[in-house]
Parts: C-alpha cells; structure tokens; sequence
C-alpha cells in the first residue's frame, strides 16, 4: 500500500513516515522546508539538525 505524507520533514510528519515505513508501506514524503527556510533566513537555530 502507498502512503502521501505532507510536511514529512516536520514534527508529526518525520515519525509518521517512519511508522508506515517500518510496517513495510511505500512511503512518499513531500515537504516545502518552509520552517528550515525561514530559520536559516533569522540566522536562528533548528531544534535538531539537518542530516
């Protein structure tokens, strides 16, 4: 089965993929990386870094 995750990068989005992923569904993630963007652009630091 596919599954849609939008704003796979955020909060709720990046352990939701990784719950289907690991129960063996064919994950897609989409995200804009707005929250990143604007981040980056304050000079502001994120909670967690970027792999």
């Amino acid at each position: 089965m596919r599954v849609l995750i939008l704003g796979g990068d955020g909060y709720l989005g990046w352990p939701t993929a990784m719950y289907f992923s690991n129960r063996g569904y064919d994950v897609t993630v989409v995200d804009n990386y707005m929250r990143r963007n604007a981040c980056t652009e304050l000079d502001v630091g994120m909670l967690y870094p970027v792999p």
